[in-house]
């Protein structure tokens, strides 16, 4: 007679056959129930396991690969574009000072930062390839803070401006530049398009306008340097950063849509000819609107005009709300900017509304340049 050793050995037998057979079961039958969800493990060492993905069906009953996030091949860019992008060594007396740049067309024009050469006795061109120049000033422009140089003329590398309208908050971008003038070639850096049209003051009394923020990482040595889109285009010319106990990821570069026309004129006049109307405005409080019985976000207030200038010429004076030029709405002084910079240039005849003494008047006005 069996002892109860024996009936427990046989029951424990039985029962992981039937659970076996129940296994097999149920993997063999049609699915009635949600696949167990899994779950990632992470391990201090040894093999890491793998899962194979769940290949989704399709409505006619086919299947779809599983889609695979892909990431920036920043490396590509880098070989495509890096020939273009050059260190600059500036000499200013007794004392150096480095920079980057960056090569936009076959005939050797560089563009830089004005801060990077200004001042500069000397400014020498190391290429990627390792041949140095000395460089040419072609012109510069405080106001963005742009520059252009030249090397001597043969063909070389370069990279196309991008579709300024084409910048997006969020997307890639790379950096390239001679981070810290340290040697073996240009730095690179990658981040994001943290924002757009920011302002920055620079130096005292110069504010930067219209900038790309980007968290990719821009140090000393950087300026000058391109900011790129994924298909190696120039977004941007990196020129600051902010840095500070409680700051981190903070730089900017000037727009293409700025250095593109700035580059362009400092071509062609080695100066860029800024329209200038002559005026200091300031954006038009909520308590100023109500007493000249305007809506807000309607204009600005002029605070000055300069005497014998375009506008005093025309007729404006200090006080009166400046509503549209040409019909462009001029809701802050940064749309009064904007307009003069990318929209008009000197000599352009413009249309100017005012609001005064609680009438509405227009005015003709010929632009002028800006002083430098």
């Amino acid at each position: 007679m069996p002892n109860q050793g024996t009936y427990r050995l046989s029951f424990l037998f039985l029962a992981v056959v039937l659970g076996f057979a129940t296994a097999c079961a149920s993997s063999g039958s049609p699915s009635q129930h949600s696949p167990t969800p899994t779950s990632s493990i992470a391990f201090t060492g040894g093999p890491v396991p793998t899962s194979t993905p769940i290949t989704p069906p399709t409505t006619d009953g086919s299947s779809v690969p599983p889609t695979v996030p892909q990431l920036p091949n920043v490396a590509a860019v880098v070989a495509r574009v890096g020939p273009s992008v050059v260190s600059l060594l500036v000499e200013r007396g007794s004392g150096f000072a480095s920079g980057s740049g960056v090569i936009f067309d076959a005939e050797g024009h560089i563009l830089t930062n004005n801060h990077v050469i200004q001042d500069a006795d000397r400014v020498t061109v190391t290429l990627d390839d390792g041949h140095q120049y000395d460089a040419i000033v072609i012109g510069t422009d405080r106001l963005t803070d742009l520059a252009v140089l030249k090397i001597e003329s043969v063909v070389y590398p370069d990279v196309s401006f991008a579709d300024p309208g084409s910048v997006q908050v969020g997307q890639w971008v790379i950096a390239i530049g001679n981070a810290l003038a340290l040697p073996g070639g240009p730095s690179v850096t990658v981040g994001v398009v943290s924002a757009i049209d920011r302002s920055f003051e620079a130096q005292r009394g110069q504010i930067l306008n219209g900038l790309i923020q980007t968290d990719a990482v821009i140090n000393p040595g950087n300026s000058g340097g391109p900011l790129l889109n994924l298909s190696g285009e120039i977004v941007g010319i990196n020129t600051a950063v902010l840095r500070g106990e409680r700051i981190e990821g903070i730089g900017f570069a000037v727009s293409a849509e700025t250095a593109i026309p700035v580059s362009q004129e400092l071509i062609d006049y080695g100066r860029v000819r800024w329209a200038w109307l002559g005026v200091v405005a300031s954006d038009l409080s909520l308590q100023e609107a109500a007493e000249r019985n305007l809506a807000p976000d309607l204009g600005v207030l002029l605070i000055d005009v300069a005497e014998n200038g375009t506008a005093w010429e025309a007729g404006l004076r200090a006080d009166d709300v400046l509503l549209t030029i040409s019909g462009n709405g001029v809701v802050t002084v940064k749309d009064l900017t904007r307009i003069l910079r990318y929209d008009f240039r000197a000599g352009d005849p413009v249309e100017v509304d005012i609001w005064r003494d609680g009438q509405q008047h227009t005015l003709q006005v010929i632009l002028g340049e800006r002083p430098t």
